[in-house]
């Protein structure tokens, strides 16, 4: 995950260990330490914030989508906005998913069920526009 407050990566932590799933959860504060840590080892998905220090979210989706080693990587941007154009960008610029943070660790959980639901090859197909937001 990659997001500037490190208060949302808890918050998914938790509710990745709410769903009763086993998955690392990693945590990356800028464009940086999220290059150095994809670079690494490859993730089986991104959550990416679209306002973070360094560079914004869309530079991020740009930058990880310019390399065709992250092309089987599902990026799911988990943000706070419900701006249509922010929205429109992500979907344009190869985001998978778009996920309206919400408030409630139990809402959280819910929408990773769904994800897990969805199942990886799933994920990388980018679903049609008005399924791609998820709140």
């Amino acid at each position: 995950m990659a997001d500037d407050d490190k208060d949302d990566f808890y918050i998914l932590q938790e509710a990745v260990e709410k769903t009763g799933n086993e998955f690392e959860v990693t945590y990356a504060a800028n464009w940086l330490e999220l290059w150095r840590s994809i670079i690494k080892s490859l993730p089986d998905l991104v959550f990416l914030d679209l306002n973070m220090p360094v560079k914004d979210g869309f530079e991020c989706l740009q930058l990880i989508r310019q390399e065709r080693k992250y092309d089987k990587v599902p990026i799911i941007i988990y943000s706070t906005s419900i701006n249509k154009n922010d929205i429109d960008k992500a979907y344009n610029n190869g985001a998978n998913y778009f996920i309206v943070k919400p408030n409630a660790i139990d809402d959280i959980t819910a929408i990773l069920k769904k994800l897990y639901s969805i199942g990886k090859e799933a994920l990388l197909a980018v679903p049609p526009r008005e399924e791609f937001v998820i709140i």
